[in-house]
């Protein structure tokens, strides 16, 4: 690969003159290294088709139902705005049978599902099929555009974007986007590389709308001062953001503005001390957060050296590529800004996958160009062994102790930084320090607001089965504590007594529960293509479950006498009530489906309390059973879900969102004093009364979002 670059100018465009003109420095060891080349890309390329294409068109494994599934609920006439709870996301799909396996949208913006839309039309193995060969489309128009601004040859794209090997085995496996995001990008770059700006910032936009690390490139944008680009991202962004409005509603939009975004900048979806995720957050986290389960031996627990090393490697990071920007832009200057961008987003990401590096295809591309039209050589081998690393299979017995591809990836970003700058002299002014030490100060800040009390209930974390993923809704039974768990091969219902956990069989999902102290009887939601509630006899576990009634999301009242749940009706959810004790098969229909119930609670007079209304801005009511009157709750602050009455009937537990995140409460009915329990930058919901004195509840504090483990908290007398 020795090549030598005529000079032909700063600015010129590579052209089939250039290619011709550039040679290879020895003669016999390019014709000896060229079938060599092929061998390599045919090898890959068969590995690609074979491990990754045929078997991802084969199976609906992955997150291709996820997004089908999303995309084709309002075609069912479903509603999309709980979209991201995991139990109701699974609900939909057992009744539409997408998928067999497990089913999560967080935290996709309602906007990446825009796509699939159309494909919702065909049945989801087909439409995962017709999904992956447009990705093979899109992967080809990708390196046509770039074959049209670099000098590489179409042999040297196809190993370079080959040799992506683990991003695109994930890709093609598992149906997932960051192809089309490659061939988005890419299309940007050629706009801007022929002066097209407004183009190339519509472009960056569609991109920011499938996910969000795109949206950085403004970054760049504005230090430019580009400002077609600029506008052109905006009216793209705005564009987008309508049709996703017209087709999803606003509803799900405002969730996501005001709970799901300031989620994600906690950085602990899916994996937070997972060092292969490839995150600074994550490795940070890994060394300097506990959490008994997930992360019980960092090798400091210090939530302040958190803070300190994740905003010192942001600020490094992002300063070290402004510093190394050049407003008087060349074309190969432009291809190593780009070049160092892409992977800096990754490294910016929260939440970055094993399968967001196939954007790198384009930054490998580019910048090994860029770097042998300089005469840099051995700098161009140097980085896309790099890349390889960056992309390649790690054993998991090396990627869980040491992160190799995030420090290729490091590694990758200054190696560009340091090539940009030369032949221009460093200066640190004092505005660039002064900038600095702002943005450490306000990121540390952050940090340590997104930290703070995340381990105040780790003390009273209960005991949890090691095959799970998620612990929720947990309710008391006579003699222990009954709870839903996430599974690997779905959910089901646990019990928990005299320290052993017991997994009760049942032929579907088990999505929620209903327990009282006072009770042998759990109920529980059994759902298929339907939704069913059933009962349980805690003291004969092997009995078959006893069909109750149609319905989802059961609530059991203090004294075991009345059950309550939430029924689809053709005009949407309502709140339905039945006795225990009685044979009657028709429940009573105390709440329509026009409040919007979605969490209920039932007293042990048979009085209804629920949280009603917008997803976004819940608010609770109260219903009486015997006259069917509906009142606001006075004086609860909203939002507020969850209701659960106390045995005594004096005090309501519930959680209320703040700041994006949900606080577990608890409200005397009498005076109206009310206590917080939870305080961290995290959930803590479905609290349930185990006593007179004491709550259960589900907590994601330290486990990442949504995936909850169960805890107590004794109230004071």
């Amino acid at each position: 690969m020795a090549i030598v670059d005529i000079d032909t100018g700063a600015d010129a465009a590579p052209s089939e003159d250039l290619r011709s003109i550039r040679v290879l420095s020895g003669s016999t060891w390019s014709r000896l290294l060229r079938p060599f080349e092929w061998i390599l890309i045919a090898f890959l390329l068969i590995s690609l088709l074979k491990n990754s294409y045929l078997q991802g068109w084969s199976s609906l494994r992955g997150e291709f139902p996820d997004y089908y599934l999303a995309a084709a609920l309002p075609r069912h006439g479903i509603p999309v705005e709980r979209v991201y709870e995991w139990p109701w996301f699974q609900r939909q799909n057992d009744h539409l049978g997408v998928s067999d396996g497990l089913v999560s949208f967080a935290p996709n913006p309602p906007s990446s599902v825009l796509p699939l839309v159309p494909l919702t039309a065909l049945s989801p193995l087909t439409a995962k099929r017709v999904w992956l060969a447009m990705n093979l489309v899109c992967l080809g128009a990708s390196l046509w555009l770039l074959s049209r601004v670099t000098s590489l040859g179409w042999r040297r794209l196809l190993l370079i974007s080959l040799l992506c090997v683990l991003p695109l085995h994930f890709t093609f496996m598992y149906g997932r986007y960051y192809v089309l995001i490659l061939l988005l990008l890419t299309a940007a770059y050629y706009a801007s590389y022929h002066g097209a700006e407004w183009s190339s910032g519509l472009l960056l936009s569609a991109a920011a709308m499938l996910k969000l690390f795109p949206a950085l490139f403004v970054i760049l944008i504005v230090w430019k001062r580009n400002w077609r680009a600029l506008v052109g991202f905006l009216m793209g962004a705005a564009v987008f953001v309508g049709i996703s409005l017209l087709v999803f509603g606003v509803e799900v939009h405002r969730l996501f503005v005001v709970e799901v975004l300031s989620q994600v900048s906690r950085g602990d979806w899916l994996g937070p001390y997972y060092l292969p995720r490839n995150t600074y957050i994550t490795l940070w986290s890994h060394l300097f957060l506990i959490e008994p389960e997930l992360n019980p031996s960092p090798l400091l627990d210090s939530p302040l050296l958190f803070a300190l090393m994740e905003a010192i490697t942001t600020t490094g990071l992002l300063f070290g590529f402004l510093m190394s920007l050049d407003r008087n832009d060349t074309r190969q200057s432009t291809a190593l800004q780009w070049a160092a961008l892409i992977p800096l987003l990754l490294l910016f990401s929260t939440t970055t996958g094993i399968d967001h590096p196939c954007v790198l295809i384009l930054a490998a591309i580019v910048g090994v160009d860029a770097l042998l039209t300089m005469g840099e050589r051995h700098k161009a081998l140097t980085f896309l062994a790099l890349y390889v690393a960056s992309c390649a299979p790690i054993p998991d017995r090396i990627s869980q102790r040491i992160p190799v591809r995030l420090l290729a990836m490091t590694c990758l970003c200054i190696l560009l930084f340091t090539v940009a700058r030369s032949g221009r002299r460093l200066q640190f002014k004092q505005r660039w320090l002064a900038a600095s030490v702002v943005c450490f100060g306000l990121l540390t800040a952050l940090n340590l607001y997104a930290v703070q009390n995340r381990s105040e209930d780790f003390a009273s974390r209960l005991p949890g089965p090691r095959n799970g993923y998620r612990a929720g809704n947990p309710v008391p039974v006579a003699g222990g504590i009954a709870f839903t768990e996430m599974q690997r091969h779905g959910y089901s219902a646990v019990l928990l007594r005299d320290g052993e956990f017991r997994e009760l069989g049942m032929p579907g999902d088990v999505l929620a529960v209903a327990g009282s102290p006072v009770s042998t009887a759990l109920y529980a939601e059994l759902t298929g293509t339907q939704s069913f509630i059933v009962r349980v006899p805690t003291d004969r576990l092997d009995s078959a479950p006893k069909l109750v009634s149609e319905g989802q999301e059961p609530a059991l009242s203090p004294n075991g006498k009345w059950l309550v749940f939430i029924q689809e009706t053709g005009e949407g959810s309502a709140a339905w009530l039945l006795p225990t004790d009685s044979t009657a098969t028709t429940p009573q229909m105390l709440l329509p489906a026009a409040y919007h119930p979605i969490d209920v609670s039932v007293t042990s007079e048979g009085d209804v309390i629920a949280s009603v209304g917008e997803v976004s801005d819940p608010h609770l009511v109260l219903v009486r059973r015997l006259t069917q009157q509906v009142t606001l709750l006075p004086g609860f602050p909203e939002p507020a879900r969850y209701p659960s009455i106390s045995p005594d009937g004096k005090r309501i537990a519930f959680s209320r969102r703040d700041h994006g995140s949900w606080h577990l409460a608890v409200r005397e009915l009498t005076n109206g004093v009310e206590r917080q329990i939870t305080h961290g930058s995290c959930n803590a919901i479905s609290p349930s009364w185990q006593s007179a004195q004491s709550l259960l509840y589900a907590t994601d504090c330290g486990r990442g979002v949504g995936l909850s483990a169960i805890a107590n908290v004794s109230l004071p007398q």
